[in-house]
């Protein structure tokens, strides 16, 4: 089996129906931090808990995070990024998730690690945010804003529910603006079935997005070489789990295609045609 690009049939799922398949594998690999995201490894980092927290603090910095601050954490999973950002900086986050049954599980895993007063999950749509102008101080995207249909009219909201002065920064995978081949374009479509996601946004569109949206103080950082470890760790393992199994039960379908794919971001990173940011910009105040 060629994971690369042996995928089969594209399944025709919504969004939010892929996510609530795996909700039950989501839980069991997520480990106690609640995190299904790539870590970010420095010279000092030992495990992979300590790059997962190192994105959160990469994710965090440049926004003057502390107690009384709001934060929205658009597309929040089942809430590891959220609680980690309460547990860390003292500050009140907000998760929103298309997902509604993971909105309960978040909260109980807040009530868990002792963060239940400083942390609420809503359900709702990001691209329509149900919350009124200037409520946060910032806004995150953990590995969520690759999911944003129309990236100009989100980062447009964005801003509408940001306070003068606050901060939106995402980690995620962008296109590098390096040309690609016919072989590098099917890899690119062949992540975004397994995703089921949205063609990737280019870094120069997404930093010319923000321009537009009205965003000052906009700044890149390439993550491409603190994320490959994390990366080529999980082609390597799933590659060989998937050689040692069967083939996968229906309701596992969602996860293998979830793990295939992000082997097609490996294999596009290691190729110079994705890469992986940090992309930030501030609400003029």
């Amino acid at each position: 089996m060629n994971l690369e690009h042996d995928r089969g049939p594209a399944r025709d799922i919504s969004v939010t129906a892929y996510y609530d398949d795996m909700t039950d594998r989501l839980l069991k690999v997520a480990g106690d931090l609640r995190m299904v995201h790539y870590g970010l490894w420095g010279p000092d980092t030992g495990t992979e808990r300590e790059a997962l927290m190192r994105s959160i603090h990469t994710l965090a910095g440049g926004c003057d995070l502390g107690p009384g601050k709001r934060v929205l954490d658009a597309g929040c999973g089942l809430g590891g990024p959220a609680v980690a950002l309460a547990q860390e900086y003292g500050v009140r986050v907000t998760g929103l998730t298309i997902c509604e049954p993971h909105v309960a599980l978040a909260a109980e895993y807040a009530e868990q690690r002792g963060v239940g007063h400083l942390v609420e999950f809503r359900h709702g749509d990001f691209m329509d945010m149900p919350f009124p102008d200037a409520s946060f101080d910032a806004v995150t995207n953990h590995e969520s804003f690759c999911y944003a249909p129309d990236k100009l009219a989100y980062l447009q909201g964005v801003r509408r529910v940001l306070k003068p002065g606050g901060h939106w920064r995402m980690v995620d995978g962008l296109l590098s603006g390096k040309p690609m081949s016919e072989a590098q374009e099917a890899v690119h479509v062949s992540m975004q079935r397994g995703f089921h996601m949205p063609p990737l946004a280019s870094l120069r569109g997404l930093l010319e997005a923000l321009e537009q949206a009205g965003f000052e103080e906009i700044r890149e950082r390439d993550l491409d070489s603190e994320v490959a470890p994390a990366v080529e760790s999980l082609r390597k393992r799933w590659k060989l789990l998937v050689f040692l199994t069967p083939p996968p039960q229906p309701d596992e379908i969602s996860y293998h295609e979830l793990m295939q794919a992000a082997v097609d971001f490996d294999q596009g990173l290691r190729e110079g045609v994705f890469t992986y940011r940090l992309v930030s910009g501030a609400n003029p105040g």
